[in-house]
């Protein structure tokens, strides 16, 4: 016999399926405290019959179950399995297997469970099986914490069953005691039959008088067997059949449930997908909201250094034509202040030819004097005394006529000199006074250049603030413009989303859909392949309800909604042919030849009078008239009511007989049934086509309102133009004026110039005439002295 391997599940800490496999030689198990090691060895102790708590460590049979943890349920039972090969020659199990698998099952209720290869059977069986094999429940085999003390500290007689078990003469002692047992058992019932016997026998006439009773109540008792067997088969079948037909609305529950269930897939499907779109779209939204800010802002700012350049361009121009201008004016300036300085050169070109002149006059007399002298000086020495002093005087007399000559001469030209000079004086004054006037004028100009440039500087700076309003204001409508076209296009995704659903029937079962995709590809025929007639579609696409009045028809035609209207009952045979032949599933369908409407009962036409009363269900849907059978029937004996307050009052004095549907979805079913809670609005198929309305109207107002801000845009564009225009008119104006009180500044500073350079000039003249009429006066008072000089000789 050789241990194999140990299988555990829910026992102890091993809730999950475990299974040790003990290959040739020595298996040793290692771990820290508390890693289940002693578990092992109990759930050995225990799959061997251990019928004691306190030996596999716990205080009730119930611990040895997996009591959960926190990611974890406990179990409800627990298990282990043991194997053990039988094939060897020597200490083989007393079992006719090569291999023997003994398996303990204990459940939270308290039951138990034996089996030897896989086969129910007792504990004793197990027990008796293990006998003088040494690893039973009470072998020595298996020895556990502190279990060689508790061996050791035992009687002799409490030790000898070990030394037993070990010799193999356990199991005969065993026997010897069950024999013993059994045959004192048998003794006792002997003892109680003789005892019975002699009772039995006493009673014996009576109870022949008691079994011709008793065998009567046989016969009775057999034939009302038959006629319960009679009634039981009748029964059976009225059950069978009703089973049978239960399964029926069963199965089309059941597979209602089914498309129930794939609508639903469906829809969180959708639902996720759609919330991926949106969340990608916001992230693109935010991100496309961001370039768009920043372009604004780089068109804003390119905008503005477009306008400062042109503004930079045209003052650039105009400085550039009013230097051109400066530059004429003084290469006028200049040209004349040579053509002035010519004229000075002439005239003093003029005078120093007239000094050289003199010069050369002054020298011929004297040259004249000297020849005169030296003639003299040749006519000899001899002459007496007289003759040189007559000669002298006469020299004399002839030097001061030739000076006064000279003086006279010198004072005529002097004199014309002067003339000239207090004519130059009075023109430089003349041209001093005009400059003055002219700088006063040029200073005037200036002042008031100044005074329109402040003017002009003012208007600048307003219109600059006005166009930075006009900016701003521009900024917040586009950026209101973007935000409302950001939400038009996510309606507008909306809408294309819930139209595709409808095209595609998102939302109805798998059936209907291929229904309405075989007939729209013409596949719907009969048996014989004669197309049928006409598939108007599901319900739902053939009616439309106020939005008020959706969730209420919605409730009360439940699943109906997506039954298929079809013209006859061979549209509909054909269809259901065309699902059962494709394995496709089944759905519902309502012939408009079959198909009957409703009558109006007593206790619906007495709901009109009670207090929130609508109508009745048919009566608020709207579709065409060849419909109304189907919708009559459905609906016809349903009513609508405001509230549940009322419904429930309405229904408790109909006593229950008629199918109450409230505005928000409950309900209380014929017979008294409620039925109700938290509706869902935009989950029904019905109410998609509302949902289709409401946001094609809510698309159409945002478009007007984006025509308004496009508008608004448009008439800020105009006035940010207007602005731009005035603020570059203004600007161009400042720089006109600029340009202008600069150049009127350089012609000031011009004029004054010329001013003070004439005031020089004039001071520098007259200094010139005090000086020549200086010279004048030492040559009148030389003259007269030389006459008085002539006049004595």
């Amino acid at each position: 016999m050789y241990l194999k391997s140990l299988e555990l599940q829910g026992f102890k800490s091993f809730p999950d399926k475990t299974k040790l496999t003990f290959e040739g030689g020595t298996t040793v198990i290692v771990g820290p405290n508390g890693s289940g090691k002693s578990n092992i060895s109990d759930a050995m102790r225990w799959v061997l019959g251990e019928v004691s708590s306190k030996s596999i460590r716990g205080t009730k049979m119930e611990d040895i179950i997996f009591g959960g943890a926190d990611s974890r349920r406990p179990m409800g039972y627990a298990e282990v399995s043991v194997t053990f090969d039988n094939t060897g020659m020597t200490s083989r199990l007393d079992c006719p297997y090569d291999e023997v698998t003994v398996t303990r099952r204990y459940y939270r209720s308290g039951e138990s469970e034996y089996y030897i290869n896989r086969r129910a059977v007792r504990l004793r069986d197990i027990y008796e099986m293990f006998m003088n094999t040494g690893v039973g429940r009470d072998g020595y085999s298996i020895i556990g914490q502190g279990r060689i003390a508790d061996i050791i500290s035992r009687k002799s007689d409490e030790r000898r069953s070990i030394f037993e078990d070990a010799s193999g003469i356990a199991k005969y002692r065993h026997k010897k005691s069950e024999c013993e047992r059994k045959l004192a058992s048998t003794e006792d019932n002997m003892t109680r039959i003789n005892d019975i016997f002699l009772e039995v026998e006493s009673q014996v006439v009576p109870l022949e008088k008691e079994a011709e009773k008793a065998k009567k109540a046989i016969e009775l008792l057999d034939t009302k067997k038959r006629v319960d067997v009679q009634l039981w088969l009748y029964d059976t079948e009225k059950l069978r059949n009703d089973v049978s037909e239960v399964e029926g609305k069963f199965k089309e529950a059941e597979f209602e449930l089914s498309n129930a269930e794939d609508s639903i897939r469906a829809l969180e499907a959708q639902n996720d997908r759609l919330f991926q779109i949106s969340q990608s779209n916001k992230a693109e939204s935010e991100n496309l909201l961001s370039q768009i800010r920043e372009q604004t802002d780089i068109n804003h700012k390119l905008d503005n250094e477009y306008s400062v350049a042109e503004t930079n361009i045209s003052h650039t121009k105009e400085m550039i034509a009013a230097a051109e201008g400066a530059c004429e004016s003084t290469k006028k300036s200049i040209e004349k202040e040579y053509e002035a300085e010519r004229a000075r050169r002439e005239r003093i070109a003029a005078l120093e030819i007239s000094i050289e002149e003199k010069a050369k006059e002054k020298e011929a007399l004297e040259a004249e004097k000297s020849k005169y002298a030296e003639e003299a000086q040749k006519l000899g020495f001899d002459i007496d005394s007289a003759l040189s002093d007559i000669r002298a005087i006469e020299t004399e007399i002839a030097d001061a006529k030739a000076r006064i000559s000279f003086i006279d001469s010198s004072r005529d030209s002097e004199n014309d000199k002067n003339s000239a000079m207090l004519d130059e004086i009075a023109e430089y004054e003349q041209t001093s006074a005009g400059l003055r006037t002219q700088s006063e004028r040029i200073r005037k100009t200036v002042e008031e250049y100044d005074g329109v440039t402040a003017e002009s500087t003012a208007a600048l700076t307003k219109a600059l603030e006005e166009l930075g309003e006009l900016y701003s204001e521009r900024t917040e409508n586009s950026d209101e413009r973007a935000t409302l076209s950001l939400r038009r296009d996510s309606v507008k995704q909306r809408i294309e989303t819930f139209r595709a659903m409808e095209e595609q029937l998102e939302g109805y079962s798998g059936s209907v859909r291929f229904v309405m995709k075989k007939y729209a590809e013409g596949g719907i025929t009969d048996k014989y392949g004669n197309k049928a007639g006409k598939v108007y579609g599901p319900l739902s696409k053939l009616i439309s309800v106020e939005e008020k009045y959706i969730t209420a028809i919605e409730t009360a035609l439940g699943p109906n909604l997506q039954h298929i209207v079809v013209e006859d009952e061979k549209v509909a045979k054909a269809a259901m042919f065309a699902l059962k032949r494709a394995e496709a599933g089944r759905t519902t369908f309502f012939p408009l030849s079959s198909m009957k409407g409703q009558t109006v009962t007593p206790e619906m036409r007495e709901a009109t009078g009670y207090a929130g009363y609508i109508a009745i269900a048919d009566e608020l849907v709207e579709s065409d008239s060849k419909f109304s059978a189907v919708l009559s029937g459905l609906l016809g004996r349903t009513l609508i009511f405001d509230n549940i307050d009322n419904a429930s009052e309405a229904a408790k004095k109909l006593k229950y007989r008629v199918k109450i549907v409230t505005l928000d979805g409950q309900v209380i079913n014929a017979g008294g049934a409620f039925t109700g809670g938290s509706a869902k609005r935009d989950s029904g198929i019905l109410s998609r086509l509302s949902t289709i309305s409401e946001l094609k109207e809510k698309s159409e107002k945002l478009l007007l309102v984006i025509r308004d801000a496009e508008a608004s845009l448009a008439e800020l564009d105009k006035d940010i133009a207007a602005a731009k225009d005035s603020s570059r008119d203004a600007e161009q104006e400042k720089e006109l004026l600029l340009t202008l009180s600069r150049s009127q500044f350089a012609a000031l500073d011009n004029a004054e110039a010329k001013y003070n350079a004439n005031l020089e000039i004039i001071e520098k003249l007259k200094s010139d005439y005090s000086g020549l009429v200086g010279q004048q006066s030492k040559a009148d008072e030389e003259l007269l002295a030389l006459r008085a000089e002539y006049d004595a000789n």
